[in-house]
């Protein structure tokens, strides 16, 4: 009896270790999805810096524009006598 409880023991202690093991890759896993994910999102970060940087830019270039027709609307205006 006793012998039969010490195997039976010593198969707990094997299938604990077994799943702790499991769980253990399990971790490293998700750790490296994580590490991918990271990676990912600083790749996108990069691209999405860009664009907004283009986005300033073009704001600032469509104001100038804007700019620039009133100053030739006003000039227009001013240059019309019989208007």
């Amino acid at each position: 009896l006793q012998m039969h409880e010490d195997r039976l023991a010593e198969e707990i202690v094997r299938e604990r270790e077994e799943e702790i093991r499991n769980i253990n890759k399990g971790m490293h896993t998700v750790n490296e999805i994580y590490k991918d994910l990271a990676h990912i999102v600083g790749e996108q970060q990069d691209d999405i810096d860009a664009v907004e940087d283009h986005m300033e830019d073009a704001n600032k270039n469509a104001q100038a524009g804007l700019n620039q027709v009133q100053k030739a609307n006003d000039k227009a205006d001013s240059a019309c006598i019989v208007c």
